[in-house]
């Protein structure tokens, strides 16, 4: 809880939690005015130059950092472990391709080649009379007998 009152008097107890350690602070009275005791024994002349040095030398707002001793909050517990999650199904079937939308995409999809599918009989044709045949080397034969003479 953050120090409201900001006229501390010496022999007061500040506490702070960083990084799950718990570190005191004492206020002293010395020669040379108010110190802030860590609990390493260095003397600091804010509690926010206290606070940097038991963040390691993170700058913060002593005010805010420090607690009177008996009115920080409760540590935290460790969270639970959630239970395993069962493994998902295999996918049943494959979802249908949304089309294209207009622009680049729709532009790409309309230069592709048809792609043949399973279901597909393949048909060649003749250039010249048009007649389709299931292989592509009967309707090559058949289109060199419109050309020798």
């Amino acid at each position: 809880m953050p120090l409201e009152n900001r006229n501390l008097e010496p022999g007061t107890v500040l506490t702070a939690r960083y990084k799950k350690q718990d570190r005191t602070c004492e206020v002293v009275q010395t020669e040379d005015g108010l110190r802030y005791r860590l609990d390493d024994g260095t003397e600091h002349k804010s509690p926010s130059s206290a606070g940097k040095a038991a963040m390691g030398g993170v700058a913060c707002n002593g005010w805010r950092f420090w607690s009177l001793a008996g009115t920080e909050r409760p540590a935290r517990k460790p969270k639970a472990e959630k239970p395993a999650k069962p493994k998902k199904a295999a996918k049943a079937a494959p979802k249908a391709k949304k089309p294209a939308k207009a622009g680049k995409a729709a532009k790409k999809a309309k230069g592709k080649a048809h792609r043949m599918r399973a279901t597909d009989v393949p048909s060649y044709g003749c250039g010249g009379c048009g007649a389709t045949f299931g292989s592509q080397k009967a309707a090559i034969q058949h289109a060199l007998t419109h050309t020798t003479a």
